[in-house]
């Protein structure tokens, strides 16, 4: 008989765990770094759904006073999906809880004098029990994607100019994150879109971006009790505190989000939230205010008003009946 290679069973079996392990952590890679919101929530389906579909006005300030009001100058939706997990042939369970949470909005060319600005963001809040009494308290689990054109303006004159500017493709910023242990990992990549896309096809263009790598290395945060923005949005609505304060990570950098209830008149009208936000260093960097239904636990807003430059203002007002675009899950297909 001739001689074979002469590797011991110990040999063999660390070069096939090593194998295996090259595959998982390759798999992993794959899911997590291109879309991992789809990937937090794989084993979860969706029970309880809440959206809202808005008209978008566009009010155009000088020196703070609206010079003019474009209405219906776009559109938006939101949306809120809570599950459990499902195990197989057991039915629901009494474990893990996935939150899924939504937001989409951008300018209609047709009324905004061609400007073609939009933006989603998709996040994902799984909380994980304690299985034994030695494994402390309950664990979370946090992802989020988005994609979003880049704007430049940052005055009247600029965003005068932009509006002058012949249509054409878009530059966009695209984030993906999740937790990794103590850390949060997020991506920032640039990447260009074509003349079509726009805020009502931004479900096809994300997924789309979804399924390339990242071309950036992650960037690494401490987790701490930092959360994602919808979820610090939700949190805060949801809250009966007059101020509520919270740290949320937005595109790899840290914010603080802080509101304030008003007063409600009457039980039957509205709730009204005034926020701000703000870096870490403590600088203004956007303020909006929030009306909600009395009695509504979604969580999601009727009205928002937003200012995300000094002379802009954009006001989101809910229409149940718009001709909007169909609101997706966030959910992999497979679990919708």
């Amino acid at each position: 008989m001739g001689r074979g290679c002469n590797f011991s069973r110990r040999t063999l079996l660390h070069a096939w765990l090593a194998s295996v392990g090259r595959l998982w952590a390759g798999a992993s890679r794959s899911s997590t770094g291109l879309d991992p919101v789809s990937f937090t929530l794989q084993g979860f389906t969706p029970a309880v759904t809440f959206q809202r579909r808005y008209r978008m006005d566009a009010t155009i300030l000088l020196l703070g006073a609206p010079l003019f009001t474009r209405t219906a100058a776009g559109g938006g939706y939101a949306s809120v999906e809570e599950s459990r997990e499902v195990a197989r042939n057991q039915g629901p369970t009494q474990g893990p809880t996935a939150v899924a949470l939504q937001f989409a909005a951008g300018s209609s060319p047709a009324r905004a004098h061609g400007l073609n600005r939009f933006g989603i963001l998709r996040e994902a809040v799984v909380t994980r029990g304690a299985q034994r009494e030695t494994e402390g308290s309950d664990t979370t689990e946090l992802s989020f994607a988005g994609l979003m054109t880049r704007s430049r303006e940052e005055s009247f004159e600029q965003g005068r100019k932009a509006l002058a500017t012949p249509p054409g493709g878009s530059e966009c910023v695209i984030a993906r994150g999740r937790t990794s242990g103590s850390r949060i990992e997020t991506w920032i990549d640039t990447a260009d879109v074509t003349p079509d896309c726009n805020w009502t096809n931004l479900n096809e263009t994300l997924g789309a971006a979804l399924r390339h790598e990242p071309r950036t290395q992650p960037r690494e945060t401490a987790a701490g009790s930092t959360t994602t923005f919808l979820h610090a949005m939700r949190g805060a609505a949801l809250s009966k505190d007059a101020v509520v304060r919270q740290q949320f990570m937005h595109a790899g950098k840290l914010y603080w989000l802080e509101t304030r209830r008003r007063p409600q008149r009457s039980s039957e009208l509205s709730e009204e939230l005034d926020g701000t936000i703000h870096n870490l260093s403590g600088a203004r960097t956007a303020e909006f205010r929030t009306a909600y239904s009395a009695g509504d636990e979604s969580g999601i807003p009727i009205r928002i008003e937003y200012r995300p430059r000094s002379f802009l203002r954009l006001t989101f007002q809910a229409e149940p009946e718009a001709t909007q675009p169909i609101v997706p899950s966030v959910f992999p297909e497979e679990s919708a």
